[in-house]
């Protein structure tokens, strides 16, 4: 010890050697410490006075006066109040058995001083006081990490202090051993030694008690409660052991052989309403009524009102907006819809902090109004029916499965990180919730009528529910006739089927009145029960399993194993079936269904294989069948729902790239009498594949984009292989491997290994020439090399009957020995394909010079696609590149030259206007338009396009390529005259009078791609008829706005209006640069939000309660604000699906900054009511953007893929987030101008940092301390301190010293 330290322990001694008033041993005492140079307040006093204390324990004056001493020096300041508290919270605990006095006065001087901890902030010494405490209660868990912060150091001593005194007091009421009351003593004897043991004993009992008033006192404290809470969140295993022994204590209670005496349990039960009303009382929404409004409880009752959906009040627009996108198919899905889904429910849980009842109706009844706005009444090459019950049945039910997984796995959901475990969901919980969903379910009648296509399926479920219920719940093996089903039928029996629900639920969809009348004649035998019984697949049966889904994993799996290795006149019947009604109707099973499917393009190597070919020459006729089978809409549509594509690709590259180089020379195989050549197999392998990646899109939307360029990333056959890649290496896979599994299921899918274009070379020579092609033209005819001389066969095979009539346009060759019965050339696919924009470029020359006819140019492209139908991608990428350039002249679509569009074009035009002008869209027809007798000129590349196609057939290989030269031909046509669009669709129209509806819509929607205007007005018409704003825009049925006026009620197709919000969802994807939308949509929420506030009878005084917080008492706030919050779903889930995370990004890091800094968001405004909605109603727009983009969990989907794909970094949620709450940081700190009102910008910063931390509370985990610091620094300026310690509180462990030290301001 120093020497002056030796002098003061000597003042100290004297002083209570000679029992002095505090009084004087203090001024002593500084008298010492001044002569020796020391300042005030010290830690070594601390360790001195404590030192004094342990040892004169022994002498009770002198450790009474001990005692006054340290509280003095508390007192005055002369120690740090939290380092005295220490160090006598490691020596007295320890001693309180030997030592009762002592114990007695710390827990008195305790009580007194905890509360004044934050005097430590403002001590020179506080750096030492730090680490001394550290050192003192080893708070570190290392010491290579010490605690260096105060505000931290407060935290961990609390909790500490709490742990040590419940630890005490469990020790001390444990055990009945060595009490006084164990002893035998006679009545009357105890003498002197005996009261003095027991005196002790009581003191103990009394102790006891003490400590834990003092835990209870600690708690009510608000400061130290708020401190306390923070531990809860931070030291979660350590809070955990805290719980745990309060638990224990309160057993001991109840135990008769404790020590515990009889007043604990009123003791206990004051902890636990301290607890309740303590650590409970943290910042909640409801303390902002504001913000309570936005999470609307009311507006969820009254949500399912009618089950069109219709009225302002149905939270769950996002889901309805979200199928409905998912059915245009328009966007490249990179993982299964089921888990995207599932993402959604969580981040609409979050958001509108919903129960799961009314999420999961919200949910369900979103796809049973998708199930009715079925397009059958518009017939086309469009999606069916199938696709939508394949949401219904399918991709709900996995998504419900998800999240009640991830319940039941103990993954805590966001709303649950509070450490309130009074907010956990116990497990079963979600499970139990889906269950009393479906049984409401039931009151929606109208919506549970099924479709001609789901009726079948209904009735037979229905008749195994009845079969199920009268044999009071034995399985049977026949099935009741006659019975009538429902489309609830069909949910709960999928649900059911995959372990969501067990048998029981079939019990409350039948009632007693229904099997009265249900007559017990067995139905016929299912066709796949013969099958599984062992019968050949005879015409009959192989006809009927075509037709009928498989209805189990067994079905699948032996029907896949038949194709695989069953014998070879049944392998592609068995594809046949795997991939036809099974594919897209076999809800129960359809995950599994999927994956056997595009498993079947990557078979195994046969073991009779010799190596002298390829093994999938072997696997031909199994192949042709299983790609003839996918290759409808909807089952390409389903594939993409299971996020499928990717895989679906890396399975078509090696068919692709074999087949592609066989020449035509013999068949490659036979299926069902039907020769198969190695042309036929590659081209509808070829097609399939340049389907899955848009490949008609022009040029010109991979360069428009701007910063977010990656929003075109599907746009490339690399993106593909990419997410195919990634997902391989994914460490779970929910519809992968481990599904298989399952349900007895012996099946185990291929391993898979990295692919890429490089194992490919045929196939990534034509891709750089496809990419060569669209970004420069043909270089022109060069002699002398091989795909000119393929180019001269082909030209000679197309234009044959020219070149006997005449010389031709075609130099050189005119026939070669190698040529097939038919007079074609043999030539492999991809020798051809190499060639084609060669040809074509001669082609159109010799047309547009007029040495070649345009009857003939349109014949021989004809030629050439009869020869490879896998060319049209070839030359529907060609003419798409060549007209976006416009370098060829016009052509006239005069009737002689080129077919005419006159007959039926004004017609065409007229009911384009009709569907325009019903979703609010009024655009003046520009100069030139053409129509009537007068012949319109469009560019010759797009009049060559048109012309072949109208010359397909509509059979099955004409549907292959209309597939893809349908939506090229959109393409194409919107590079062309504004009008283009239109002559294409007369030109259909006649063709295809059926037809007609569909291609008047389509026609319709193309006109959007060129005019921005007529977008904006289309936005503000999906936004007029959803809250009901303006009741010229349509029917009676738009009225009463929501999700039934947005897209439309039952068909949107039918008698009514084209509901503008499938107008907009159809014609987004036609724009090419999509990024003003992030602005226009913004716009448009602000507006709506701030017309109802200037309608609502608040102002700013009604809105201003407790200091300066934002709040409102009006009656009228929960109508405006459940409006504002169903304007700002809407713009949140169309720039959702418009978009993703690419506009989300710009949302946050340019429209939102832009909108503040410029003053748009105050302009002409004079309302206060008006501003403060505007501002709390953009910001549940941009979180719940946020939400729907990234999630709501701790680990953004964006953020995982960026490193493993390629997505740039500035899409990622930490990135984004962080750069958001910058801005505001930097707005609150005064840092940059602020130019709108600031009323308006107030609401938006409280609105948002109020959502995030009562929504998405793992985003601030991400954001940076100096960020949190600012911010929480801004919010107690506006006199926000709740709210600024709530921010801190959820920034994680390096946010605690900054949270605690803010609540001991």
């Amino acid at each position: 010890m120093q020497p002056s330290w030796k002098a003061v322990m000597e003042v100290t001694k004297t002083a209570m050697a000679q029992n002095d008033f505090p009084l004087v041993w203090g001024t002593d005492l500084v008298t010492c410490i001044h002569k020796h140079g020391i300042g005030l307040p010290s830690v070594e006093l601390s360790s001195v006075l404590v030192h004094c204390l342990v040892t004169n324990a022994s002498y009770a004056s002198s450790t009474a006066t001990i005692w006054t001493y340290i509280q003095h020096a508390m007192s005055c300041q002369m120690v740090s109040v939290l380092h005295m508290l220490a160090l006598l919270t490691s020596r007295i605990l320890p001693s309180r058995h030997q030592q009762p006095e002592n114990y007695r006065m710390y827990l008195e001087l305790t009580s007194t001083f905890v509360f004044s901890l934050s005097s430590t902030k403002l001590m020179l010494c506080r750096d030492r006081v730090v680490k001394a405490v550290d050192e003192a209660l080893q708070l570190s868990n290392s010491p290579d990490t010490p605690i260096t912060e105060v505000g931290i150091v407060i935290v961990h001593f609390l909790f500490a202090l709490m742990a040590r005194l419940a630890e005490s007091v469990y020790e001390d009421w444990k055990s009945n051993e060595g009490s006084i009351h164990g002893r035998t003593m006679e009545s009357g004897t105890a003498g002197h030694e005996e009261k003095h043991e027991m005196g002790l004993e009581q003191l103990k009992k009394t102790n006891s008690l003490a400590a834990v008033h003092l835990m209870a006192k600690i708690i009510q404290n608000k400061r130290t409660a708020d401190l306390l809470r923070i531990a809860r969140r931070n030291l979660q295993d350590q809070w955990t052991l805290f719980v745990q022994r309060l638990q224990l204590l309160e057993s001991l209670t109840n135990d008769p052989s404790s020590k515990a005496p009889k007043e604990a349990m009123d003791a206990l039960g004051q902890l636990a309403n301290a607890i309740q009303q303590g650590l409970h009382q943290e910042w909640r929404s409801s303390q902002m009524p504001v913000i309570h409004a936005l999470l609307p409880s009311s507006c969820r009752s009254s949500s399912f009102g009618n089950a069109g959906g219709l009225g302002y009040s149905s939270p769950w627009l996002p889901f309805d907006i979200y199928m409905e996108a998912a059915m245009e198919g328009r966007r490249l899905s990179q993982r299964s819809n089921a888990e995207i889904l599932a993402d959604v429910m969580k981040a609409m849980q979050s958001v509108h902090a919903a129960n799961w009842v009314d999420l999961f109706l919200g949910l369900w009844t979103a796809g049973l109004r998708l199930v009715k706005r079925d397009r059958e009444s518009m017939e086309g090459p469009n999606t069916h029916v199938e696709s939508r019950l394949c949401m219904l049945l399918s991709i709900l039910p996995l998504a419900a499965g998800i999240v009640i997984e991830e319940e039941e796995r103990g993954q805590p959901h966001p709303e649950n990180i509070s450490g309130d475990d009074k907010d956990r969901k116990i497990p079963g919980g979600r499970r139990a919730a889906l269950e009393t969903c479906l049984q409401v379910l039931g009151q929606f009648e109208s919506l549970l009528v099924p479709p001609t296509a789901a009726v079948t399926a209904a009735n037979q479920v229905a008749a195994k529910v009845a079969a199920f219920v009268s044999t009071g719940g034995q399985k049977m093996n026949v099935e009741i006739s006659n019975s009538v089903g429902t489309m609830r039928h069909l949910i709960v029996d999928s649900c059911v089927s995959r372990g969501l629900l067990d048998n029981s639920a079939y019990f409350w969809l039948v009632t007693g009145g229904q099997l009265a009348n249900i007559p017990s004649s067995p139905s016929q035998p299912s066709p796949w029960s013969v099958f599984m019984d062992g019968a050949p697949f005879s015409g009959s049966l192989r006809v009927a399993l075509m037709s009928c889904p498989a209805g189990s994993v067994a079905e699948l799996e032996k029907v896949y194993k038949t194709a695989i290795v069953g014998p070879e006149e049944e392998r592609a019947a068995a594809a046949s079936i795997l991939c036809g009604a099974s594919l897209i109707r076999s809800w129960n099973v359809q995950e599994y269904a999927v994956h056997f499917a595009v498993q079947l393009l990557s078979p195994p190597v046969a073991e009779n294989w010799g190596g002298n070919s390829n093994p999938l020459i072997g696997h031909a006729p199994m192949l042709y069948a299983a790609l003839q089978g996918m290759n409808t809409a909807d089952a390409m549509n389903v594939l993409s729902l299971f996020g499928m594509f990717p895989e679906l690709a890396a399975s078509l590259l090696p068919i692709c790239e074999v087949f592609g180089s066989l020449s035509n020379s013999k068949p490659v195989a036979t299926v069902a009498g039907e020769d198969v050549t190695a042309h036929m197999l590659f081209s509808v392998a070829f097609l399939q594949l340049v389907k899955l990646w848009k490949f008609h899109r022009p040029p010109l939307e991979h360069c428009l984009l701007g910063s977010g360029a990656s929003l075109g990333a599907d746009l490339s056959l690399e993106y593909l292989l990419q997410l195919r890649n990634m997902q391989l290496a994914s460490p779970s896979d929910r519809f992968g491997k481990q599904r298989m599994q399952v349900l007895g299921s012996t099946y185990t899918p291929s391993s898979g290994s990295v692919v890429s274009l490089d194992s490919f070379p045929r196939l990534q020579i034509w891709y750089m020439q496809h990419q060569a092609c669209i970004s420069a033209t043909v270089s022109g005819l060069l002699r002398n090399n091989p795909m000119h001389q393929v180019g001269d066969r082909l030209l000679a095979m197309m234009f044959k009957k020219v070149n006997k009539s005449s010389p031709g346009p075609t130099p050189g060759i005119s026939g070669s020995p190698s040529e097939d019965v038919s007079g074609r050339p043999i030539l492999c696919a991809w020798d051809i394909i190499a060639a084609v924009p060669n040809v074509l470029e001669y082609s159109l020359t010799a047309c547009a010079h007029g040495s070649l006819s345009p009857r003939d140019l349109t014949t021989g492209l004809r030629e050439l696609v009869d020869y490879l139908p896998g060319a049209i991608a070839t030359i529907v990428s060609y003419c798409s590149a060549e007209t976006t350039r416009g370098l060829w002249k016009y052509a006239s679509m005069n009737g002689q030259d080129w077919p005419s569009p006159a007959a039926n074009l004004l017609t065409i035009q007229g009911e384009v206007k009709d569907i325009l002008a019903a979703v609010g869209v009024h655009i003046p027809n520009p100069t030139g338009s053409g129509g009537g007798n007068a012949p319109v000129s469009l560019p010759l590349p797009l009049a060559a396009l048109i012309g072949l196609t109208i010359t397909f057939k509509l059979d099955r290989a004409g549907d292959t390529l209309l597939s893809v030269a349908g939506p090229g031909l959109e393409s194409c046509s919107g590079a062309g005259p504004w009008f283009s669009m239109q002559v294409v669709a007369a030109l259909w129209a006649q063709k295809v009078r059926r037809w007609h509806d569909y291609i008047v819509f389509i026609s319709s929607c193309s006109v959007f791609k060129h005019n921005k205007p007529a977008m904006l007005q289309l936005l503000k018409s999906c936004f007029a008829v959803t809250l009901s704003s303006s009741p010229s825009l349509g029917s009676k049925l738009q009225m009463n706005g929501g999700v039934g006026a947005l897209l439309g009620s039952w068909s949107a197709y039918g008698p009514e209006p084209v509901a503008p919000g499938i107008v907009y969802l159809r014609s987004y994807v036609f724009f090419h640069d999509i990024m003003f939308l992030s602005d226009e949509i913004l716009i448009l929420v602000a507006e709506a939000a701030r017309e109802l506030g200037t309608q609502g009878d608040f102002n700013k005084e009604s809105l201003v309660g407790l200091g300066s917080r934002l709040r409102c008492v009006q009656a009228s706030l929960p109508n405006s604000m459940a409006r504002a919050v169903q304007a700002s779903s809407l713009g949140a889930s169309l720039l959702y699906v418009s978009g993703g995370a690419i506009l989300v990004a710009k949302l946050f890091t340019d429209s939102i900054p832009t909108w503040f800094l410029s003053g748009k968001g105050s302009k002409g405004i004079h309302s206060t009511g008006g501003l403060i909605l505007e501002g709390y109603a953009i910001a549940h727009f941009v979180l719940l953007s946020g939400a729907l983009a990234w999630g709501v969990s701790g680990s953004s989907a964006v953020h995982l893929q960026a490193e493993n794909t390629g997505i740039p970094s500035q899409i990622q949620r930490h990135y984004v987030l962080g750069a958001h709450m910058d801005f505001l940081a930097s707005g609150l700190g005064g840092e940059i101008f602020i130019s709108c009102e600031q009323t308006l910008w107030r609401s938006y910063v409280v609105g948002f940092l109020a959502l995030m931390v009562t929504c998405t509370p793992m985003w601030i985990l991400e954001l940076k301390l100096d960020t949190l610091q600012k911010l929480a620094t801004g919010l107690r300026f506006w006199h926000e301190h709740d709210l600024a310690v709530a921010l801190l509180e959820r920034g994680g462990p390096s946010a605690m010293g900054a949270a605690a030290e803010l609540i001991l301001c």
